[in-house]
């Protein structure tokens, strides 16, 4: 019998209600992510598989769980529904998935002061679609939300398509319940605003399930809006683009969708005449007084910028199709290597990266394609989209490709000051970058990894390890 094995016969007794499951598909189905190197690592025949899959039903049996892996030494990694991008999510045979499906219920809402209580495990439409059915939003849209959990969003800091009305799930989130390793749950209180010493949330926040697990969530929503209005325009360049946004964001005004793509990426993507140029997406939502007023003052903007009005078909395109995403294993079936790489920068460097990091990319061996667009503005800068594609001949190379298109990135965008992560978070992809960005202050997160998680049992090999 390995130790594995054995350690498991004693979670059974220690907790003879939790579902425990050791054999099946699921155990290879829930030991990765949707990481493109992940998959093309499978298609390389190096797929890792975890141990075993548990899925609690409440707090109690995740407290007695993390007991369990704290004094057994067993690694464990949690898990929503795998919709992340960057490799937090990469078990093997030793250690056990956390499933957190389980916990996937709306514990309360407070109409009156307009928060809503979720269990973490709870599918991001559903979640969205129980808001709606009371009349409420909570505003958050990421292109993920069929595929993504409440919890998940926590653990890395996720952005959703409407942010710059809304803000970002940090922006959101009142109070939580956490169960630390060793089994300890703390809570953190919902509060509209306290000036209590730092803020305890944002420790857990963007952790990537490596130092605790979410059992609760408090977040603030939103009545439904009166009004919704989008239009669509043709700019000069991406620069003008750039500029319009900033000048929105600075003189006060958020729509709610602000995406600019670039030449390629709109003619890929709409079909209006744009003639070859970049394209703007805008819409507002609101009161209708305010919308109107928004749609107005954006307008002049653009407008004022070069900008040519193309109408609301396109931005009406895109939110019907806007979640649709090709067929990533038919595509390196086919011999391609492709992903999207975000990042975020003030305006005063905004075009600079862009043009750079898709010049350049163009320019690296076996790219086919190099392009980006602006979403998810804010008053001192924006997040970046870059998305590349390049043609190989095995997933050994494709893997080769990934790893130089994705180094460039992260290598221009900190040279440049960028940040190189905006919401999909560190993962496996980005892990050597981090001491780069954060620098003196990455000691300061690894003492936290050391004092919260001492046997290094939460999620190893993502975001951070204890011995960093």
């Amino acid at each position: 019998m390995s130790n594995l094995e054995s350690n498991l016969d004693r979670l059974r007794s220690d907790c003879a209600s939790l579902e425990i499951i050791t054999e099946g598909e699921v155990l290879s189905d829930k030991s990765h992510d949707w990481w493109v190197r992940g998959r093309l690592q499978r298609k390389a025949g190096q797929a890792s598989t975890c141990g075993a899959v548990v899925r609690p039903a409440d707090t109690g049996e995740v407290s007695a769980l993390l007991s369990w892996a704290h004094d057994t030494g067993t690694a464990v990694v949690p898990f929503g529904l795998g919709s992340g991008v960057c490799g937090a999510v990469q078990a093997s045979q030793d250690q056990v998935v956390i499933d957190m499906s389980g916990m996937d219920k709306i514990v309360a809402l407070n109409d009156e002061s307009l928060t809503v209580t979720v269990q973490p495990g709870m599918r991001g439409c559903d979640f969205e679609s129980a808001l709606a059915e009371r009349g409420m939003t909570m505003g958050h849209f990421p292109q993920s939300i069929d595929l993504s959990t409440v919890g998940g969003w926590c653990a890395t800091r996720a952005s959703g398509q409407l942010s710059t009305r809304y803000g970002n799930i940090e922006d959101m989130l009142l109070g939580c319940e956490i169960v630390l390793p060793g089994g300890q749950v703390i809570r953190i209180p919902e509060k509209t605003r306290a000036a209590t010493g730092p803020d305890l949330k944002h420790l857990f926040m963007g952790s990537e399930g490596t130092l605790g697990v979410f059992t609760e969530l408090v977040f603030r929503i939103h009545p439904v809006v009166e009004s919704q209005k989008g239009r669509a325009y043709s700019l000069p360049s991406v620069a003008a683009g750039c500029e319009s946004f900033r000048q929105i964001l600075r003189a006060g005004w958020s729509p709610a969708i602000t995406r600019l793509y670039d030449s390629d990426e709109a003619g890929n993507t709409f079909e209006i005449a744009s003639e070859g140029l970049p394209v703007i997406l805008l819409r507002s939502e609101g009161p209708a007084t305010l919308v109107d007023a928004e749609m107005k003052a954006c307008h002049d903007i653009i407008v004022g910028l070069g900008g040519e009005d193309q109408g609301e078909s396109p931005v009406d395109s895109w939110m019907g199709h806007r979640n649709s995403v090709p067929d990533i294993d038919d595509l390196i079936g086919k011999g391609l290597t492709l992903d999207t790489i975000e990042v975020a920068i003030g305006w005063d460097g905004l075009a600079e990266l862009f043009s750079t990091v898709c010049e350049g990319g163009k320019k690296l061996e076996g790219i086919l394609g190099f392009s980006g667009h602006v979403s998810h503005c804010y008053t001192q800068g924006a997040n970046i989209y870059f998305t590349f594609a390049g043609a190989v001949e095995s997933p050994e190379a494709g893997i080769e490709l990934y790893d130089r298109a994705w180094n460039y990135t992260m290598k221009v965008t900190h040279e440049l000051g960028g940040t190189i992560a905006h919401h999909h978070g560190i993962g496996r992809v980005r892990k050597e970058w981090l001491p780069r960005e954060l620098g003196s202050s990455h000691q300061v997160l690894a003492t936290l990894k050391r004092a919260i998680d001492p046997k290094g049992i939460m999620n190893p090999g993502a975001l951070i390890d204890i011995d960093d």
